[in-house]
C-alpha cells in the first residue's frame, strides 16, 4: 500500500456514516409536526440540529427563525430579546442562502420587527427602515403573503406615530395610517380567518379614531376559531380592548 492509498483509506474512514439528505428531511419533518402541533420549543431543536447537519439549508434556517420567533412570545420580557436577535440571525442566514426564498425575507423582516419594537422604532431607524425593505422583498417574490401585508400594515401604524416634521428627516416620512389600514385590510382579504390579522386591523382602527368599526374588528376575533396558543392570546388581547369600550 502506497502512502497516498493509505492516507486516502484513512479520510475516509474519518467521513462520518448516516448522514444523507433523509437525515436531514427526517429532522426537518419531525421539527414540522411539531410546529404544527404547537410545541415551538420543542421544534427548535429539531430545525437547530438540520442547520447544523446541513449548513446550507435554507428551509432549516428560516423554519428554526420561525419557531423561535413564535416561542419569544410566551417567554418573560427580559428573555425576548435574546431570542428575537437569534432568530433574525438564522433569517439572514437564510436569506445569504437563498435570496429568493420569500419566507426567508419575511421572517428576517418579522425578527427585526420584534427588535425594533422592543427597542422602541425611533430608537432604533435602521432597523425600522430594514423591516419595511425585507416586507417588500416578501411580496416582490410572493404577492399573496399576507403575512407581509400584515407586517407592512403595522409599519405604517407604528411609523406615523409621530408628527411628520420630526420622523420625515429620518426618512419614515412615509409612513401613513391610512396606508397602513389597507395593507392590514388585503391581509384580511387574503386570510380572513387569522385572528392576528382581525386583532391589528382593530388596533389600528381605533388608533386612527375608527371606534365603531375598530370594536366590530374585536368582536370578529372572538367568534373566529382558535386553534393555537397564540389564537387564544390574541383573543384575550381583543377581549381587553372590548371590556376598555364597555
Amino acid at each position: 500500500m502506497n502512502r497516498f492509498t493509505f492516507f486516502l483509506l484513512i479520510f475516509l474512514l474519518l467521513i462520518p456514516v448516516g448522514i444523507s439528505a433523509n437525515d436531514l428531511s427526517g429532522l426537518i419533518l419531525s421539527g414540522d409536526s411539531l410546529f404544527e402541533s404547537y410545541k415551538y420549543e420543542e421544534s427548535i431543536e429539531y430545525y437547530d440540529n438540520a442547520a447544523a447537519l446541513d449548513s446550507f439549508s435554507a428551509e432549516a434556517y428560516w423554519k428554526l427563525a420561525r419557531s423561535l420567533n413564535l416561542f419569544a412570545e410566551f417567554q418573560p420580557k427580559d428573555e425576548q430579546l435574546e431570542l428575537y436577535e437569534k432568530a433574525s440571525k438564522a433569517a439572514e442566514k437564510t436569506i445569504t442562502i437563498d435570496s429568493l426564498l420569500s419566507e426567508g425575507h419575511f421572517e428576517y423582516a418579522r425578527d427585526i420587527g420584534k427588535i425594533a419594537l422592543f427597542k422602541g422604532i425611533f430608537s432604533s431607524i435602521g432597523l425600522a427602515k430594514k423591516v419595511k425593505k425585507e416586507a417588500e422583498i416578501t411580496l416582490k417574490l410572493n404577492p399573496e403573503h399576507d403575512g407581509a401585508y400584515h407586517m407592512l400594515g403595522r409599519w405604517h401604524r407604528e411609523a406615523a406615530k409621530k408628527s411628520i416634521i420630526i420622523r420625515a428627516p429620518l426618512g419614515l416620512g412615509e409612513a401613513d395610517k391610512k396606508k397602513g389600514l389597507a395593507l392590514l385590510a388585503k391581509a384580511i382579504e387574503l386570510k380572513p380567518d387569522l385572528v392576528h390579522h382581525r386583532l391589528e386591523y382593530g388596533i389600528s382602527l381605533l388608533d386612527s379614531g375608527y371606534k365603531k368599526e375598530a370594536y366590530e374588528q374585536f368582536e370578529i376575533c372572538l367568534d373566529l376559531p382558535a386553534p393555537g396558543p397564540l389564537d387564544i392570546k390574541y383573543q384575550k388581547q381583543a377581549k381587553e380592548y372590548l371590556a376598555k369600550q364597555k
